[in-house]
């Protein structure tokens, strides 16, 4: 399979309003944007290929030793190194999840065992019945996204640290995705970051700038291990020039600011409370079914549409661009996603959406 992504407006120049991609609706803050655009001076030279001053600057960041990180082009790029480093005969994903995960593991010729999320129990996981399917099919690599996409559910802190507990004891890595944590409000409690600290080896973090100050086109992506040999064989399995030298700057701007950077978090949980609130109802009174999305996005099906991709077609000719999950598995073309914008924005897509009805 080759995994479809949300963003796709160069092949449709008519969109004005891109809803399919989860970014930080402030977008890029001022001082990240001028981090890079002074580096430009550098570019005539290669970036670090080992980012000493970067990994020193995240590794203060996030509380933890610089081995333990990781640069990438975006976390997609560490996805593919992980399982080109690991080399996994088995693995485990779970249904609907981010297609880059599927779409790795294909690389390397292993088609992955799904683990099914029901509708009617709103998508959420069901940790114990997981943790039986993991002791039957004993994966070598399994991947969770927290919070999951396209859901955007959560598995608590209680639930995940059985899942991660049962891995290290069986010897499965765990990828945790983390990408959209910084939207949620209680993200440091559900982060796993402290089992990396405590030096726990079975498990890979990653996260990525890209969503939270809105670096898409830059490209920043970082994983955690306390498993120096794994890092390093990820490390070889790639071009050593990952990072440019303008998302390097870019990133140690954020890392070097903490409180700036997260002032800027802080803004950005704020505005989502509101106008997720303003969202979600819109879609409810539009007769949309909403399932329980704690980031920056919702996720809902369109339980009035009278045939697959209506909604989406229709929001298209208007110039608006939503995010079809009929490639996800399990999902169909009557369920979307669509990212949470500015109030006016907002105020438009649902004007967008009366029309529809």
């Amino acid at each position: 399979m080759r995994a479809v992504h949300g963003g796709d407006t160069y092949s449709k120049p008519a969109v004005f309003l891109d809803y399919s991609v989860n970014l930080n609706p402030f977008g890029m803050p001022d001082f990240v944007k001028e981090a890079a655009r002074e580096s430009l001076v550098d570019c005539a030279r290669y970036p670090d290929s080992r980012y000493r001053a970067l990994a020193g600057a995240a590794a203060s960041y996030y509380d933890l030793e610089g081995e333990r990180l990781i640069f990438g082009n975006g976390a997609a790029e560490l996805i593919f190194r992980i399982v080109q480093a690991r080399q996994p005969r088995r693995a485990v994903l779970l249904a609907p999840t981010f297609g880059e995960y599927e779409a790795a593991l294909e690389s390397v010729g292993v088609q992955p065992d799904f683990f099914c999320l029901k509708e009617e129990a709103g998508f959420e996981l069901p940790v114990d019945a997981y943790l039986k399917f993991l002791d039957q099919i004993r994966p070598e690599i399994v991947f969770l996204c927290n919070p999951a996409n396209p859901t955007g559910t959560v598995c608590e802190s209680g639930g995940l640290g059985q899942i991660l507990d049962f891995c290290g004891a069986c010897g499965i890595l765990a990828v945790v995705d983390e990408c959209f944590l910084d939207f949620v409000e209680d993200s440091e409690d559900l982060s796993v970051l402290p089992r990396i600290r405590r030096g726990e080896k079975q498990i890979f973090v990653l996260k990525a700038l890209t969503k939270s100050f809105a670096m898409a086109g830059l490209r920043f992506g970082l994983g955690f291990s306390a498993d120096g040999e794994l890092l390093e064989r990820m490390r070889c399995s790639g071009q050593p020039w990952s990072v440019s030298i303008p998302a390097e700057a870019a990133a140690m701007a954020v890392f070097t600011d903490p409180k700036r950077s997260l002032q800027y978090l802080l803004k950005t949980r704020e505005l989502l409370k509101e106008e997720k609130k303003c969202l979600g109802e819109g879609l409810a009174a539009a007769g949309g079914e909403i399932y329980g999305s704690r980031a920056n996005f919702l996720f809902f099906c369109d339980t009035l549409g009278q045939r697959p991709l209506a909604l989406y077609e229709h929001f298209l000719a208007q110039g608006i661009l939503i995010r079809s999950c009929a490639d996800y598995h399990g999902l169909n073309g009557l369920y979307y996603r669509v990212c949470v914008r500015r109030h006016e924005e907002n105020v438009r897509f649902l004007k967008t959406l009366a029309d529809y009805l």
